[in-house]
């Protein structure tokens, strides 16, 4: 059963600005290293209720590493360090737009 659904869960950030995704949710959807999928941070309890989103390939040991950008943010937003902190985290599976499924436009199908 692939990750057809939203799958949210509770993890700590570790080094280098990591999550691991828990050993029981990557059997249950059989995820792969190297799938790609978009990911919701938001800090567990914190100050702000907004999350952030990302695209994320999962590496063979089951981990994330969240984007310096998208860390900043949530560091601004909380105005202190967040390692060691609870993050909520969401995996949604990446769908690609619908014009990326079918390159040809529209507009060409006309012409």
């Amino acid at each position: 059963m692939p990750l057809s659904e939203f799958v949210t869960f509770k993890t700590r950030l570790q080094r280098y600005n990591r999550i691991v995704i828990p050993r029981h949710i990557r059997w249950q959807y059989k995820m792969e290293a190297g799938e790609l999928l978009q990911i919701s941070v938001r800090p567990f309890n914190g100050a702000s209720f907004e999350e952030e989103r990302f695209l994320a390939k999962m590496a063979t040991d089951g981990r994330l590493t969240i984007p310096k950008l998208t860390m900043q943010i949530l560091q601004e937003r909380e105005t202190k360090s967040l390692t060691g902190t609870i993050l909520e985290i969401t995996i949604h599976p990446a769908t690609a737009p619908d014009n990326a499924a079918n390159p040809q436009s529209t507009e060409d199908k006309g012409a």
